[in-house]
């Protein structure tokens, strides 16, 4: 029978380690005493996934920058194609590690998503898509996606609290823009702020107390 020095208990099965501490086991496997079945590991994990990913993108850009080599263009339209992949894979990368916690995903894409649309806007001449669509629609949708999710899957508030106060506060950042004049397309910005301020509204009358007390809880104010 296996033992753990550290913990000072008996261990069934064929372990390599404690499942207490994680330290070194001594004495003798017995496989016969195994209680708990093994469970084949899936062959196709979230690493092997996003290493596919990867390898298909950087393929992807490297046969985009030798044709655009071979064809001898002045326009060296290869790179957009290589970073338009890296952003993806970015983007793939988050939407699959965090899969299994929806709220934390959508806080995480509803950040990348805006940030990399407002790096390729000024990267191409700033046209100032990126804060005039890009950015307003993507917090709206996620402030809304999070309220459907929240409602059809029956969580608690206080699982996401800090996620939806993050999203209403993103939802704010294109009514500033406009009261700083910098928008040049306004309804998709006010309908975002409209969204924002009425959540922030609810959860300030509704959930006050509760809200307060996961931020203290979260960022221990």
């Amino acid at each position: 029978m296996l033992r753990c020095p550290s913990c000072g208990v008996t261990v069934a099965g064929n372990k390599t380690s404690c499942p207490l501490c994680g330290g070194p086991l001594t004495g003798t496997p017995d496989p016969d005493s195994e209680i708990f079945p093994r469970i084949p590991k899936s062959r196709f994990t979230n690493q092997f996934i996003l290493r596919l990913l990867g390898l298909i993108a950087l393929a992807g850009s490297a046969i985009c920058i030798l044709i655009n080599y071979a064809l001898d263009s002045r326009i060296w339209w290869s790179l957009f194609v290589a970073l338009g992949a890296g952003c993806l894979w970015a983007a793939a990368a988050i939407g699959i590690s965090l899969r299994r916690d929806l709220m934390k995903n959508i806080a995480w894409q509803m950040l990348l998503i805006p940030t990399l649309s407002i790096l390729w806007d000024w990267g191409t001449g700033w046209c100032g898509w990126s804060i005039d669509y890009v950015l307003p629609c993507v917090s709206g949708a996620a402030l809304i996606t999070m309220c459907l999710l929240a409602r059809l899957l029956r969580l608690p508030l206080s699982s996401f609290a800090s996620r939806l106060l993050l999203a209403c506060l993103l939802g704010l950042v294109p009514a500033v823009l406009l009261a700083c004049g910098a928008l040049r397309v306004v309804i998709p910005s006010l309908i975002c702020s409209a969204l924002s301020i009425v959540a922030l509204c609810a959860l300030a009358l509704f959930f006050g107390p509760m809200l307060r007390a996961e931020l203290h809880r979260r960022l221990h104010l």
